[in-house]
């Protein structure tokens, strides 16, 4: 009887941790997209709208470390006025990207 109760709880908690280091899911990307940055980027990630289009962009920063690509999509103003390379670089339509 104990060893039947050791064992729920051990599989319990194994099943606990597996979901809280379980990685992002499609529906948590698209809700922070949809709060944060729907209003300016087009959701078909190909035409600008207030932004610049979103597809692409991985291959756009890939010279760069990720860190760069994350500390521009967080405030790309702050990036810009570091002088990054990418950051300063003028896009298609002469915009900053």
């Amino acid at each position: 009887m104990l060893l039947k109760r050791i064992c729920w709880v051990f599989t319990l908690l194994i099943a606990a941790t597996a979901s809280l280091h379980a990685g992002p899911t499609k529906e948590a990307g698209k809700e922070l997209f949809i709060a944060n940055c729907a209003s300016c980027h087009n959701k078909n990630m190909k035409d600008d709208l207030t932004g610049p289009a979103l597809a692409g962009t991985e291959e756009r920063w890939s010279a760069f470390p990720r860190k760069d690509l994350y500390a521009w999509i967080r405030n790309s103003q702050a990036l810009i006025a570091t002088g990054h390379p990418r950051a300063n670089e003028p896009g298609e339509n002469g915009s900053r990207r």
